[in-house]
């Protein structure tokens, strides 16, 4: 074939050298080998980065998630508890007397012999309890602190018996809380009776003075004040029209006593009357409301 246009339908032309081996002529490129070397190398390559990646994106997750964990903020853990122990305070007026209610909250009742100290937190209310004899200065009338007999003798028929932690009032010559009171490592002391039973009970002094006393009142112990001068017969029948069912004297005029009471986060600690010293008041006594442990 001397010229392209010798070609006949049937047939094609091979543009070449003509001496060139029939190997080397040209093919389509998928079907040469270093194509397929290529492409298996960068499949095998793909692979293998594929399952690296997810790898450390395994690892990447599990490592934020501990570190989640580690650093979430955990929530404080709340504990209830019972409210501070405190006085709620309340002011009222019967038959033109003047008084202030003391109710002590989460604190316990208990004597003492001696001041107490207004700058201990636990305890939250103080009033003086038994007279004090003026011939030799000792507690007058029966005492027991924390079962030990201090003093006997029953000159007031009023009393408080505080056992395993609860007051008991009343008026009697003598009573069986006495001796439980010793049984029980309990507290006893005796005073003026003002109520009994919701009736005012008559008694001898007759000056006015301030008036302090230690109720059963709407089912709780409180402490009353009277903010004037009164005389013991008008403080106990205010006592009595207030509602007040069973009280006792405690002791009035400057003696001396505090209370402590809360609000808003803020301890507040008021104190009456004047500490006093000598020979005369080495017996002076207190009842005293203290914290719940």
């Amino acid at each position: 074939m001397s010229n392209y246009n010798d070609i006949k339908d049937n047939e094609i032309r091979i543009i070449g050298n003509a001496d060139q081996p029939a190997e080397t002529l040209r093919r389509p490129i998928y079907r040469r080998w270093w194509f397929w070397t290529t492409a298996i190398a960068l499949a095998g390559l793909t692979v293998v980065l594929i399952a690296l990646s997810v790898g450390r994106t395994s690892e990447d997750a599990a490592t934020t998630t501990v570190d989640e964990i580690e650093s979430a903020p955990v929530a404080p853990t709340v504990v209830k508890s019972e409210p501070d122990a405190t006085v709620l305070m309340r002011d009222t007026s019967v038959n033109d007397v003047q008084m202030r209610i003391y109710a002590p909250v989460n604190a316990v009742p208990e004597l003492c012999i001696g001041y107490p100290d207004p700058k201990d937190n636990t305890l939250v209310l103080a009033f003086q309890a038994a007279d004090i004899r003026a011939d030799n200065h000792e507690i007058l009338g029966a005492y027991v602190l924390k079962g030990d007999m201090l003093s006997r003798g029953r000159s007031k028929k009023g009393f408080c018996a505080i056992i395993d932690g609860k007051i008991q009032l009343g008026m009697a010559e003598s009573t069986p809380l006495l001796e439980e009171a010793t049984e029980k490592e309990g507290y006893f002391f005796r005073q003026y009776p003002l109520v009994l039973e919701g009736q005012m009970v008559e008694n001898k002094p007759k000056n006015k003075t301030l008036r302090h006393a230690l109720c059963e009142y709407d089912g709780t112990i409180v402490t009353v004040s009277s903010m004037e001068k009164e005389s013991l017969h008008d403080f106990a029948q205010a006592l009595a029209d207030l509602g007040v069912q069973n009280a006792i004297y405690l002791i009035g005029a400057d003696a001396y006593g505090f209370c402590r009471t809360q609000s808003d986060d803020t301890t507040e600690t008021t104190t009456w009357g004047a500490r006093k010293t000598g020979k005369t008041f080495e017996k002076v006594n207190f009842i005293v409301w203290r914290a719940v442990e």
